[in-house]
């Protein structure tokens, strides 16, 4: 979606969309929103804990399928990048087929199968007809239980993963992420960026295959089908083609706080046009009882296009395209603020100063009824809208799944966006949003920028990282 269409979104979602002043009927006002209601579900649990929700949904005969296996980049240990490589080579095929032949297989169902490897996830998923949906699983438990893993294509995918990485370093966002991570979480698996080209040599085949045998097992596992299909068959699949795979281990128990001791490194992009900015800290995570009074008080923040941050940086000054916020979870109960934001070399000191204003200004005086209705508005809009999908409900379960949340999370979720009050983004931003405790990154031409940046009154405090 395009830039122009995306900002016609977020307005209509909000509700600031009138026709002009020309005598045309005004849109009707803005109704109460509707509760979310969570379709009916199943729930099965094999002898070995494999497992399974089955969604019922929608009219379209089309199923969607996702396996998620609780590791990833978190495996891998010395050997940076061994999950992501894992997840190529376990494209090269499968059970009786080779590469092609899956690629072939699956297309005849009417989808492709993805395989990506996360920091705490690996996922499967494919989108099928509806009559495919049992041997699509069957193809799911092959890929996942009988994978080929053929060395011969290992230096090629090293090769790929070289490139990846290479490209992702030479774009200051690319560097700022690597910088950032390592400032806020230091030599934690969470902490380290894409493998270098000596990791990726280190990579052999054994090791990928033990990933496998040691990463991967039923205990692990959670296959989640939704769409229009026959409950009965998609059961026996089940049961046929995880029932007797290996238990394996249970999930990875992550013991982490990210930093919060304020500090700022800067790294050189001679005569860059543009600075990269990038701040956060940790914060509470999605089960502790205010995060949603917090993730209403990050969308006004900066979490939409409607937000204070992108309303001033880009808007009102003109210094950048976007600026934005997030929230992001781990699957270990923590979880991480993160602003970031690209402006012009000249603006980059007074970027800074401003963002230090607006979080001074959450901080000290609580928002407007009508702004706050706007975000959520936006917020609960997004919500439903992104849940509107077999993907958006599987994704939707995932996410409890993975966060240990009640069902009630997701039902009641929209009622709780509309009924956080300005004071309780006010008490957010103070409670969560602490200057003093940031790290920052910043990524552009220093001899134009470090020093107007360091001059800053907010930055006094704050010490430059080694």
């Amino acid at each position: 979606m395009n830039t122009l269409c995306q900002r016609f979104a977020a307005l209509l979602t909000a509700g600031l969309l009138v026709s002009a002043a020309d005598g045309r009927e005004q849109p009707p006002a803005i109704g109460v929103a509707k509760p979310f209601a969570l379709p009916a579900k199943e729930e099965m649990t094999l002898a070995n804990h494999f497992k399974a929700t089955l969604v019922p949904f929608g009219t379209v005969p089309k199923v969607t399928i996702v396996l998620t296996i609780a590791t990833g980049n978190i495996a891998d240990g010395a050997t940076t990048g061994l999950a992501d490589l894992t997840a190529e080579l376990m494209k090269e095929g499968a059970g009786k087929y080779d590469a092609a032949g899956a690629a072939r297989r699956a297309a005849d169902m009417g989808g492709t199968l993805s395989i990506s490897a996360g920091l705490e996830e690996t996922t499967l998923e494919i989108d099928v007809l509806a009559e495919h949906a049992s041997e699509a699983i069957n193809l799911i438990a092959d890929t996942v239980r009988h994978p080929h893993l053929p060395k011969s294509e290992l230096p090629r995918l090293k090769a790929d993963l070289s490139r990846a990485s290479s490209v992702k370093r030479s774009t200051a966002r690319g560097l700022a992420a690597e910088a950032y991570a390592k400032l806020l979480w230091g030599n934690h698996p969470y902490g380290k960026a894409s493998p270098t080209d000596t990791e990726l040599t280190a990579i052999t085949d054994k090791n990928i295959a033990d990933f496998v045998s040691t990463e991967f097992g039923a205990q692990r596992a959670h296959l989640y089908v939704a769409g229009l299909f026959d409950s009965a068959l998609i059961k026996q699949a089940i049961t046929a083609e995880f029932g007797d795979w290996q238990t394996g281990p249970v999930a990875r128990a992550t013991q982490i706080e990210g930093s919060r001791q304020g500090q700022i490194t800067f790294i050189d992009r001679p005569n860059a046009t543009q600075t990269t900015l990038m701040f956060g800290l940790p914060v509470l995570a999605p089960k502790a009882p205010h995060f949603i009074d917090f993730a209403v008080t990050n969308t006004l923040f900066g979490g939409s296009l409607l937000s204070r941050l992108d309303q001033n940086l880009r808007e009102d000054k003109g210094w950048t395209y976007g600026a934005s916020s997030r929230i992001t979870p781990y699957a270990a109960g923590i979880a991480i603020w993160t602003l970031a934001t690209d402006v012009s070399t000249p603006d980059s000191a007074p970027a800074v100063q401003e963002i230090f204003k607006e979080l001074a200004r959450l901080r000290a005086e609580p928002a407007t009824i009508s702004e706050l209705n706007s975000i959520q508005n936006y917020r609960a809009g997004t919500f439903v809208i992104g849940a509107s999908s077999r993907g958006g409900i599987i994704s939707q379960l995932a996410y409890l799944e993975q966060q240990q949340l009640p069902e009630t999370w997701l039902t009641d979720y929209v009622a709780k966006v509309h009924a956080v009050t300005p004071e309780q983004v006010r008490a957010a931003a103070l409670e969560q949003l602490t200057p003093e405790h940031m790290t920052l990154v910043v990524v552009g031409d220093l001899k134009s920028i470090k020093d107007p940046i360091l001059a800053l009154p907010s930055l006094q405090d704050i010490r430059i990282a080694d």
